[in-house]
C-alpha cells in the first residue's frame, strides 16, 4: 500500500500515503494535462489542529491536490493502517525532489512568494549553489500586514504575469494554505505548495533536527529548545490536545 490515489484520515483530515518519489510522479503528471492550477499541503500536527480549529482550513486541507504526510508521527500512524512510507515526505522533501529535476535538465521555472527578502534572497542564492540550472523566475516579500484585496490581486496578476512552473509560499500555517485556496480560481501556475519554514532552513536562518532525531519523532522537541516564544503553544497545547483527540477517536470506534 501506498500507491497514487491512496489516502487516509487523521481526526477527519485527509492525509496521503505518499512517499517522495511516489508524489513527484504525481505531480509531474498535473503537466502532461491542460493548464490547471494545483495546491499541495505538508500536513502534520499542527495543521489538523488549525483544521479542526478552523472549518475553511479543514476544506483548504481537504481539498488540497496532494497533502502531504509531513512528520513522523504520521509516517507511523500510516505504517499502522498498513501504508509502506519510510521517508518522510513533507514539503520540504518533495521541494528538493523537484529542485533536483534541473540537474536533470527539467526546465521548470519557480517564484519565491513569502518570507522576508533577505530570507529569499539567502534561499536563492543556496539553491542556485547546489542546482546552478535551476530557473528562478521570481521571487516577492509581501509587506508583513493584512492585504487588501487589491494588494493581493495585484500580486497574484504579477506571478500570472511571469509563467512560473511552480509557486513556493512561505507565510506560515494556517495564513499560506487558506491564501492558495482562497485564490485557487485565480493563480494560473501549475503547482503551488506551502512551504512553511523551508525557505528558512534552506537559508541556513533555521536549523533543521539532525535525521536522527527527525526520525526518532522528536523534532518538534528540537524545534521547541530552538525557539520557545514562538512555538511553545504549538507544541505545549496543541500537541497534547491532538493526541487526547486521537485516542478519544481509536475509543469512540472500538465502542462501535
Amino acid at each position: 500500500m501506498g500507491e497514487l490515489g491512496e489516502s487516509y484520515y487523521i481526526l477527519g483530515v485527509k492525509v496521503d500515503a505518499l512517499q517522495p518519489s511516489i508524489a513527484l510522479k504525481k505531480v509531474l503528471s498535473w503537466f502532461e494535462e491542460p493548464l490547471k492550477f494545483h495546491y499541495i499541503s505538508s500536513t502534520n500536527v499542527n495543521n489538523v489542529m488549525n483544521a479542526i480549529e478552523n472549518k475553511e482550513f479543514f476544506d483548504a486541507t481537504n481539498e488540497a491536490d496532494l497533502s502531504l504526510p509531513d512528520g513522523v508521527p504520521f509516517l507511523w500512524y500510516g505504517r499502522w493502517l498498513g501504508y509502506r512510507l519510510h521517508e518522510r515526505c513533507g514539503i520540504q522533501e518533495l521541494m528538493f525532489e523537484i529542485f533536483e529535476l534541473s540537474n536533470r535538465k527539467y526546465d521548470f521555472s519557480h517564484f519565491f512568494y513569502g518570507n522576508t527578502g533577505t530570507v529569499l534572497a539567502e534561499t536563492v542564492s543556496s539553491l542556485k549553489k547546489q542546482y546552478p540550472d535551476l530557473r528562478i523566475a521570481g521571487i516577492y516579500s509581501p509587506p508583513f500586514r493584512e492585504l487588501s484585496l487589491a494588494e493581493t490581486d495585484e500580486i497574484i496578476n504579477n506571478i500570472n504575469s511571469i509563467h512560473p512552473d511552480f509557486l513556493w509560499v512561505s507565510l506560515g500555517c494556517p495564513k499560506q494554505e487558506l491564501w492558495m485556496y482562497q485564490n485557487r480560481h485565480k493563480l494560473n501556475v501549475r503547482v503551488a505548495g506551502g512551504a512553511g519554514a523551508v525557505f528558512n532552513f534552506i537559508a541556513g536562518y533555521t536549523r533543521r533536527a539532525p535525521a536522527w532525531i527527525q526520525y526518532a519523532g522528536l523534532e518538534w522537541l528540537f524545534r521547541l529548545i530552538l525557539n520557545p516564544i514562538r512555538l511553545w503553544r504549538r507544541y505545549l497545547i496543541k500537541y497534547p490536545k491532538f493526541c487526547v483527540l486521537l485516542l478519544l477517536s481509536f475509543f469512540r470506534c472500538n465502542e462501535r
